[in-house]
């Protein structure tokens, strides 16, 4: 007897131990670490940083090195000079044009270049650009900074839809034990119509009303499990777990939390939005931009350092110089005019488009604040239906003992408490959202 305890308690703890069960919060942990939208983010945000990096080094000079190897069949000079007489200069110089002293010269095969060997390195150092590498690694940190925005983001989008999968997926739970708690109501009343039944008491009809509904309910849990599966699925998918039947969304106890139902907010409630950061940075991005073109159309300045060896006709040589290169783009001006006026626009085009967006969040911080008092109604309204119909239930119950009503009506009665159970079951959850998209339509969802 004590063998056959022991192996079942070791049963029952083997099969606690394959249950995973995750709370709301470790979904959200796990989203943050595990889905795939989120590690693209971050990969982008490591990109602008190597982009950060790269930009840094324009600061320094640029070296450049190279070598050139020649060796050909034949030489590239190769004449023959003739025999003649040459003038001999006697230091004279009026005798020049009329020698009369000649020395004899024989002649001679002139091969010369048959290889050569170079090598040379390079410094430029940039000394006036026009502000383009100030600004260009102005810009690339601003793309750091964008990338973290973006990735903050995503972080809020994912736990927003985190959030509203495991609520849903609450909810339908709950709809579960609803099911359950309807169909003991049918079982019992089915027990007590079929002795009736079999006493005289009672109808084939009221009998077969009540089987009908056990059918119609069955099939409702069919369909219920199914979707309970599916969106475990896409939760699993989402926070980057494998699927598994083991896998339990905990929760506590659904309660009501009270919240003001009269929010009021200032013209600028949603300044703490990554959206409205970004829209900012746009702006800023767009006159960095424009700086950028400007410098291209001012002279460039810059130094720099050669060394040069040389390798040609046996002879080696090293030769060292410095110089100075400056270069104005004339005939940039008049494009560059216009690229100016274009950067022009698009600022004025990103501010624009700041002011809309401005308003458009404002209007989603109102809209969530009172779709989040909404929820708050509809909680106390389901609530009383249920109550209400708890009471109807059992004013029916009570005549359908007596004998007053028919069976049809106490269904009906059963199915209005199962209806207001799962509205206010919605109820709670929809609630649970509604929180939070009025914490991210306000920038406040972490």
């Amino acid at each position: 007897m004590k063998q056959n305890i022991i192996l079942v308690l070791a049963a029952l703890v083997s099969l606690n131990s394959f249950a995973q069960v995750i709370s709301l919060d470790s979904c959200k942990k796990l989203a943050l670490e595990n889905n795939r939208t989120i590690k693209e983010a971050k990969l982008m945000l490591k990109e602008s940083e190597q982009v950060k990096k790269s930009a840094a080094t324009k600061y320094f000079p640029v070296v450049m090195g190279g070598a050139v190897v020649m060796k050909v069949n034949d030489y590239l000079i190769n004449e023959e000079i003739p025999e003649m007489n040459l003038p001999v200069y006697d230091g004279n110089p009026a005798n020049l044009q009329t020698p009369t002293q000649f020395a004899y010269f024989p002649g001679m095969d002139l091969q010369l270049l048959d290889y050569a060997n170079i090598g040379y390195l390079a410094a430029v150092q940039p000394v006036y650009m026009g502000g383009r590498v100030r600004y260009g690694n102005k810009l690339a940190t601003m793309g750091v900074e964008i990338n973290s925005l973006k990735m903050i983001t995503t972080q809020d989008e994912i736990l927003m839809k985190t959030e509203e999968l495991f609520w849903t997926l609450v909810s339908l739970k709950e709809k579960v034990s609803t099911i359950d708690e309807y169909d003991k109501l049918l079982q019992k009343l089915h027990k007590e119509i079929k002795d009736a039944y079999y006493a005289g008491l009672a109808h084939k009809t009221d009998l077969l009303k009540v089987e009908l509904k056990q059918n119609e309910l069955e099939g409702n849990r069919l369909k219920l499990a199914n979707s309970i599966e599916m969106l475990t699925r896409v939760l699993c998918q989402t926070i980057g777990v494998s699927y598994s039947k083991q896998i339990d969304f905990s929760y506590e106890e659904l309660s009501i939390e009270l919240i003001t139902k009269q929010q009021k907010h200032n013209d600028s409630a949603y300044s703490n939005r990554n959206e409205y950061f970004m829209l900012k940075k746009a702006i800023e991005a767009e006159i960095l931009q424009k700086k950028i073109t400007r410098g291209k159309l001012l002279p460039h300045l810059s130094v720099g350092v050669q060394g040069l060896y040389m390798d040609v006709m046996d002879k080696q040589k090293t030769n060292y110089l410095g110089f100075a290169t400056l270069n104005i783009p004339i005939s940039h001006w008049w494009e560059g005019s216009h690229k100016l006026k274009e950067h022009q626009i698009r600022i004025e085009i990103a501010e624009t488009n700041l002011a809309e967006n401005s308003d458009r969040m404002m209007l989603q911080i109102e809209n969530a604040n009172n779709e989040l008092i909404e929820s708050m109604e509809q909680i106390e309204i389901a609530s009383l239906s249920v109550n209400q119909a708890k009471e109807h239930l059992q004013i029916t119950k009570h005549n359908y003992d007596a004998g007053l009503i028919k069976t049809s009506d106490m269904l009906e009665a059963q199915a209005m408490l199962k209806s207001t159970q799962n509205q206010f079951t919605d109820a709670l959850c929809t609630n649970k959202i509604k929180q939070a998209q009025y914490k991210k339509s306000k920038g406040e969802l972490n």
